[in-house]
């Protein structure tokens, strides 16, 4: 091997050693897995979707989905049961219990159609019964075995005027729990849908509560 040819080897390892170090020091979790979980992500992520502005911290944010032009297309949450501005930060891993955590997606409305709507006209060909007063004290509607619906029941807070929807599942979802599903309208573009184990349903008001608390510190209307 020539001395030119030694040079050039040298250099070629020095480039790419001096790549790998930047790499790993602008993503130390990838050096050293779980170093991201075990120092949460505080500062807030500032974000503009669908004419909204959003400013989350960054422990709550599981995934932004972007198209290929870096535009929001999506975004994922995970946030603590009662969270608050001034909780410790905490992220979700391997060793939380799904009952206290809310899965949150903010994204386009999947539907024209309101819950409510969506009730008197599709809803009530399948539903075995009128509704009944569950323990929780909100109306629980039955689907027929042979529906659609059949692994879900449904919640209502008023049978006349209804304005909280939540559907849970009666089977265990892929991820082994029960999951109980909510959708809030956040504008006339966007929608924040949350999901929580069907064992929280009796604690429905502070899930309710939270996810108001956090829409309010997160999202600003342009």
């Amino acid at each position: 091997m020539t001395a030119l040819s030694l040079l050039l080897l040298i250099g070629l390892f020095s480039t790419a050693g001096a790549v790998m170090a930047y790499y790993f020091l602008k993503n130390p979790d990838l050096l050293l897995p779980g170093s991201a979980k075990a120092k949460p992500d505080k500062a807030a992520i500032h974000l503009t979707f669908q004419g909204g502005e959003f400013l989350i911290p960054g422990y709550l944010v599981s995934r932004i989905k972007r198209s290929p032009l870096r535009v929001v297309k999506k975004i994922n949450l995970t946030i603590p049961l009662g969270w608050t501005v001034d909780n410790p930060a905490r992220v979700f891993d391997d060793s939380s219990t799904s009952s206290q955590w809310i899965f949150a997606t903010i994204d386009k409305p999947d539907s024209t159609l309101s819950l409510v709507k969506r009730l008197r006209k599709i809803y009530r060909h399948y539903i075995t019964a009128p509704a009944s007063r569950h323990h929780t004290g909100l109306y629980n509607y039955q689907f027929k075995a042979s529906s659609p619906y059949s692994n879900l029941e449904l919640f209502t807070d008023n049978l006349q005027s209804p304005t909280l929807f939540i559907r849970c599942e009666i089977r265990k979802s892929a991820l082994g729990i029960k999951l109980c599903s909510r959708t809030i309208t956040i504008s006339d573009k966007l929608e924040l849908r949350y999901s929580f184990t069907r064992s929280q349903l009796g604690n429905w008001q502070q899930v309710h509560q939270t996810m108001k608390r956090l829409l309010g510190t997160i999202y600003r209307a342009k």
